[in-house]
Formats: C-alpha cells, structure tokens, sequence
C-alpha cells in the first residue's frame, strides 16, 4: 500500500501540478504552453515557457511573450525571438518563421522567457481534452480519494 501511494504522489507532483499551474493565475510570473511551432527547434509545441515581466528594454535575441494588438482574444499571446529594436518597439520573429512580425509596441509585451520546460506542455494540451481529462485528472483524483478513504476506514 505504501508503494501505491508513493506512486500517487509522484503523479500528482510530476503530472498534476504542471497542468494545475498553467490553468491558474500566479502574479506576474506567467507559465504559459506553447502551442505552436514558430520557435522551433528552441521553443516545441511541448513546451512550458515561463515569463517574467521586463525590468529592463528587450534586447535583441530575447525571446518575448506579447499580446497582439489586433487580436480580440484576450487570453491569445506570441512567443517570439525580439530580432530588432526600433522607436515604436520591438521586431519580433519566430525562429522558424522566413518573414519578421510587424512591430510589437512596448505596452503589448507580458514578458521576457526566463525558462523552459520540455516535454509537458504535450501532457498539458492531452489533459485540456475530454479523454485527456479522464485519463490524466479524474481516474488519478478517484484513485486518490479511494485510498483516502480506505486509509480513513482502517483508522476507525
């Protein structure tokens, strides 16, 4: 039994908590998945970024999270490498992307990327899915309430 619940709580940190973390708010650190392939091969659709609000002006070769001025959804942001700096803002270009964005006003960038984890922005993405849900957040909980529950049973 202690084996199982060992392993309950390695799920829980290694596979949970990502998906926990990148669905609530944590202040002005943003950990946000990628879900494009515009940064490829340094920034994979597998990916977790994590932003930090700029202390100081982007500089050339930062990669910057901003919010597109001409997109209605709020939640809707672009992580790309800043490829030049000009009076109005930053010039912005996805690694695997031929042509440059237009230019990015200093008012729409959240952040500069400080970190990124590989691999559990896919986990992420599958978890934000009806079957993923199942699979990833309400088996592994109802497992965890039952050996609760039985652990509550053998105290009484």
């Amino acid at each position: 039994m202690k084996t199982i619940d060992t392993l309950v709580k390695v799920f829980i940190l290694l596979i949970l908590l990502p998906i926990f973390i990148t669905s609530i708010p944590t202040g002005p650190l943003h950990i946000m998945t990628v879900s494009g392939n515009s940064m490829e091969p340094v920034i994979t659709a597998n990916d977790i970024v994590v932003i930090i609000p700029a202390i100081t002006q982007p500089a050339v070769g930062d990669i910057i999270t901003y919010r597109p001025h001409f997109q209605s959804d709020e939640g809707a942001s672009i992580t790309h490498r800043v490829v030049g700096v000009v009076e109005e803002g930053y010039i912005t270009k996805g690694d695997a992307n031929e042509l440059p964005d237009g230019i990015v006003a200093p008012r729409d960038v959240i952040g500069i990327m400080v970190l990124k984890i590989p691999f559990i922005g896919a986990l992420v993405h599958f978890a934000r899915t009806p079957v993923g849900f199942l699979t990833v957040v309400l088996f592994p909980s109802i497992i965890l309430i039952i050996i609760e529950i039985r652990e509550i049973i053998r105290l009484l």
